[in-house]
C-alpha cells in the first residue's frame, strides 16, 4: 500500500509538470495511471483541468464530481463543479480556490499576464491621470494586490501604499517588487471588516472577477474611505439578463446596471468609466470596464 501510494504521488508530480508545460495529453495519461494505483481527489482534479483546457467540459465536470466525492469539504472543487453545472451562482469564489489558483502560478504569473496582454492596472490608472497630482499625498489601499503590478504605477500618487492579498506566494512576489509600505495576508472582506484605517483610494484590479456579489465589498470600501475618497476597479462586463454570471473559467462577470445600482445604494457616484479589452484569451478579447467611483 505504501509503495503504491508513493508511486501515485510520483506520478502526480510528473503529471503536474507535464500539465504546466502544456503537454495536456501526456498529463492526462499520467493522471489516469496515478488513479489506477490510488483514487485521490488531486488526481481527479488534475485530470478534470486537462479536460477543461482541452475544451471538454463534460469530461471535466465528471472528473471534478469524482474529486468532490473524495473531498467534499473542498471549496475549490465545489467552485469548479458550480462553474460547469451552471445551476448555482455563489456570492464569491472560496478562499481555498483563490489560493490554489494563484499560489500555484505565483512565479510565472506576470509572464502569463503579459502573454494575455493584460491591461487592468493601465485601465484604472488612465482614470486617474490628469485628475490626480503625482505629489505623493494619497493613502492608497491595493485590494488583491497580487504580485504588485499596481505599485510602480500608483506609488507616485501615494504617501502610503498598502497591499492586501490572500495568496502568500503572491505577497512574496509583491514584497520582492517593492513599493508598498505594508503588505497584509487577508481576504478582502475580512480585511475591510477590521476597524477602519482611512484611505483616500481603494484599488481593486482583477479582484471583482472572483467576487460575484459586490454589495458588501462596496459598503465596506465606502466605510474605509475618507471624505471624497475613491474606489477604482475593473470588471469583466456582461450584457446578460442576470446581474452576475459565473463563467466556465471560474470567474464572474457583472452588468453595468448592477454596478451603477450598487454605487448609488452604497454612497458612491460614478465619476468615470473606461472600456478596453481586459485581456486576450485564446485569441478572443475579454470585454472589460474600469470604474472610478467617488464617495459622496
Amino acid at each position: 500500500m505504501n509503495s503504491n501510494t508513493q508511486s501515485a504521488q510520483d506520478l502526480l508530480q510528473l503529471a503536474w509538470q507535464a500539465q504546466s508545460t502544456g503537454q495536456l495529453d501526456r498529463a492526462a495519461e499520467i493522471y489516469r495511471k496515478a488513479l489506477d494505483l490510488e483514487e485521490t481527489a488531486p488526481s481527479w482534479l488534475g485530470l478534470g483541468q486537462c479536460h477543461l483546457e482541452r475544451k471538454d467540459p463534460s469530461a471535466a465536470l465528471a472528473a471534478f464530481r469524482r474529486a468532490q466525492a473524495l473531498m467534499p469539504q473542498s471549496g475549490a472543487i465545489r467552485h469548479m463543479v458550480d462553474m460547469l453545472e451552471g445551476s448555482r451562482v455563489p456570492d464569491r469564489a472560496p478562499d481555498d480556490y483563490v489560493v490554489w489558483v494563484f499560489d500555484g502560478h505565483a512565479e510565472s504569473f506576470e509572464a502569463h499576464l503579459a502573454a494575455l496582454n493584460y491591461r487592468g492596472p493601465q485601465m484604472v490608472a488612465g482614470l486617474a491621470e490628469g485628475i490626480w497630482a503625482k505629489d505623493g499625498s494619497r493613502a492608497i489601499l491595493d485590494l488583491g494586490c497580487g504580485t504588485g503590478l499596481n505599485a510602480p504605477i500608483f506609488r507616485p500618487y501615494a504617501q502610503r501604499l498598502d497591499g492586501v492579498d490572500l495568496a502568500p506566494r503572491m505577497l512574496q512576489q509583491a514584497s520582492r517588487r517593492g513599493g508598498y509600505d505594508h503588505l497584509y495576508k487577508a481576504e478582502a472582506h475580512a480585511f475591510l471588516r477590521r476597524p477602519p484605517c482611512r484611505y483616500d483610494v481603494v484599488l481593486a484590479t482583477d479582484v471583482f472577477i472572483y467576487i460575484g456579489q459586490l454589495d458588501e465589498i462596496f459598503s465596506l470600501s465606502e466605510q474605509y474611505l475618507n471624505k471624497n475618497g475613491e474606489l477604482l476597479f475593473t470588471v469583466e462586463l456582461t450584457a446578460g439578463a442576470q446581474p452576475v454570471e459565473l463563467r466556465s473559467s471560474g470567474r464572474f462577470r457583472q452588468t453595468d446596471t448592477y454596478i451603477r445600482m450598487l454605487a448609488e445604494r452604497t454612497g458612491f457616484a460614478v465619476a468615470a468609466t473606461h472600456d478596453e479589452a481586459l485581456r486576450v484569451e485564446n485569441g478572443v478579447p475579454e470585454a472589460g470596464r474600469a470604474y472610478r467611483l467617488v464617495r459622496r
